[in-house]
C-alpha cells in the first residue's frame, strides 16, 4: 500500500505523525499556519487519523531517518 503522494497536506501530516514516533518537537501550529487555508482541514484531519495510527508505530528512528524528517519538516513549514 503507497503512502499519501509528496506535496500533499496528508503526506504532511504523515511526517509529523511519523516525527512524534520519533520523538522529534515538531511545531503543529507553524506547520498549519504556512499550509494555504484550503488544505489546512485536510492536514488536521489526517493528522488525526495518523495519531491514531501511530500508537501501534515502532517508537525507534535510526540518526539518518530522525535528520531526513527534521530536514523535510523544516522545508515544509517555510513553504
Amino acid at each position: 500500500m503507497a503512502g499519501p503522494m509528496l506535496g500533499t497536506p496528508e503526506f504532511t501530516a504523515a511526517q509529523v505523525s511519523r516525527a512524534y514516533d520519533c520523538g522529534l518537537r515538531v511545531d503543529r501550529s507553524r506547520i498549519i499556519g504556512r499550509l494555504p487555508a484550503d488544505q489546512r482541514g485536510r492536514f488536521v484531519a489526517a493528522n488525526a487519523s495518523y495519531a491514531v495510527k501511530s500508537y501501534n508505530a515502532p517508537r525507534r528512528c535510526d540518526a539518518t531517518e530522525r535528520e531526513r524528517l527534521q530536514q523535510e519538516l523544516r522545508f515544509g513549514a517555510r513553504r
